[in-house]
């Protein structure tokens, strides 16, 4: 028998890369857009980042793959979880407010080691090589396909103001890298 892969490592280079990408400028707002608008899957549209970090264009079969391996996961306990914790943003009646803020901080904490091992089920499905050297024109061009390659396999076709938050994400990737540069790369990989 195979032998599972462990989960919950301290030592996880795709969640610290998804993390730092993450807590850039306009990238929440970015991510929460296309998720509104999409039902994108975050962590699968980071994994195209880290993908392309890592020198890797996605083929349709990969693409397929983590979608399939990610999806069940996602779609009944990350966004289960997602939804309770909105549920009680507002509060619950008749519990105090206090009592259901507390809860829904724990569920953030929960709903956040879900996309941890979302994650990590993403980083198994489709094993990469370490990251290149930092935003080589290789890497941009194969996370930018990748992040397209993912609104394909969603039947997506994107809208100026999807690109402009896929643009903002890939900036996020790729910090190093001329603006011009990751914006003309965004163009060539959704026309």
């Amino acid at each position: 028998m195979a032998k599972s892969p462990d989960f919950m490592t301290e030592d996880f280079p795709f969640w610290t890369f998804s993390l730092n990408v993450y807590e850039s400028a306009g990238v929440p707002e970015a991510c929460l857009a296309l998720q509104e608008a999409h039902g994108i899957d975050v962590n699968l549209l980071l994994y195209c980042g880290w993908a392309g970090a890592c020198g890797t264009a996605l083929n349709d079969a990969a693409m397929n793959r983590c979608l399939e391996t990610a999806g069940a996961w996602h779609g009944v306990i990350v966004r289960g979880l997602r939804g309770l914790r909105r549920r009680l943003k507002d509060g619950f009646d008749p519990v105090p407010g206090a009592a259901a803020e507390a809860l829904r901080k724990k569920i953030l904490g929960v709903e956040l080691d879900a996309e941890k091992i979302e994650q990590e089920l993403l980083a198994h499905a489709v094993p990469l090589a370490p990251p290149e050297a930092a935003s080589s024109p290789h890497s941009i061009r194969a996370a930018a396909a990748n992040m397209a390659g993912y609104f394909s396999a969603l039947g997506l076709r994107e809208t100026p103001a999807d690109r402009a938050h896929v643009l903002t994400v890939l900036r996020a990737c790729f910090p190093e890298a001329d603006a011009e540069t990751i914006a003309a790369v965004i163009d060539a990989a959704f026309s």
